[in-house]
């Protein structure tokens, strides 16, 4: 019977066999090693790019809210003259100032932060990006601010049409009707003007000079003066935040400043 004999296979040695095992585990290593940088690179990048957005963003803002601001501050002041005016109680020799800015305090202009940015971190769930903790304590009191200007914001919508009973009780529809300067109508959300209301010719008068009437009115005006007043503090508020989260940008990131 023939015998086949098995080749000897070579043993090999610890060293050898721990060699190979450390170059595989550095080569696996080097490799997440990679990965992890490219991926760091990789995120570091988009954060800058989310950053200067960011930046851009804040600095339309506060461009915005230095028109914005004064034109809420000049409410204040039409409002003001509209009760002194009322208070005559009688025939006034300004009833075209009457008509004009009892016509315009029913009008409504809100601000509107640019929050393109922040809204895309939101939704994309990116903000997992921002590793800098102090931007992102800046983003949030940001964010509070405007929350808080949302909210005063719905309540002047609500205060405008609260109005209309008030005008239509002591105003003549019919001189209302006059001042409609439908040639210049803007239908611009962001204007800072009622272009398209224009002061009535003469001197016209109320329908009636009712004492309880006019009170009712003027304390709607007064209520109204608050929110006018309260939205300015709420919006430099939000201007001051804007303002320090840029320098946090330009430091944080190393952004020269604009």
């Amino acid at each position: 019977m023939e015998v086949h004999h098995h080749p000897s296979v070579e043993r090999k040695s610890f060293r050898e066999y721990f060699s190979e095992f450390l170059m595989i585990f550095l080569a696996v290593t080097m490799g997440f090693i990679a990965e992890n940088i490219r991926e760091s690179l990789s995120n570091h990048s988009e954060e800058k790019e989310y950053v200067i957005s960011l930046k851009k963003d804040l600095i339309s803002d506060t461009s915005a809210l230095n028109d914005f601001v004064p034109f809420l501050v000049q409410r204040i002041s039409q409002t003001d003259t509209l009760i002194k005016l009322l208070k005559m109680r009688n025939a006034t020799t300004r009833g075209s100032d009457l008509y004009y800015l009892a016509r315009v305090s029913t009008k409504m202009r809100n601000f509107i932060p640019n929050v393109t940015t922040l809204t895309e971190l939101d939704h994309s769930g990116n903000y997992r990006l921002i590793t800098k903790n102090a931007l992102m304590r800046g983003i949030v009191k940001f964010q509070k601010i405007t929350d808080s200007y949302k909210s005063i914001s719905a309540l002047d919508q609500q205060e405008a049409q609260m109005s209309y009973p008030f005008l239509a009780n002591l105003f003549d529809a019919e001189v209302f009707n006059t001042m409609e300067g439908r040639s210049h109508f803007s239908i611009d959300s962001t204007a800072t003007s009622f272009s398209n209301i224009q002061k009535p010719e003469g001197n016209p008068q109320l329908r009636n000079y009712n004492d309880d009437a006019i009170n009712q009115f003027i304390f709607y005006l007064h209520e109204r003066n608050g929110s006018f007043i309260l939205e300015v503090g709420i919006l430099q508020e939000q201007k001051k935040a804007a303002t320090e989260l840029i320098k946090i940008i330009n430091k944080e990131y190393h952004l020269k400043d604009e």
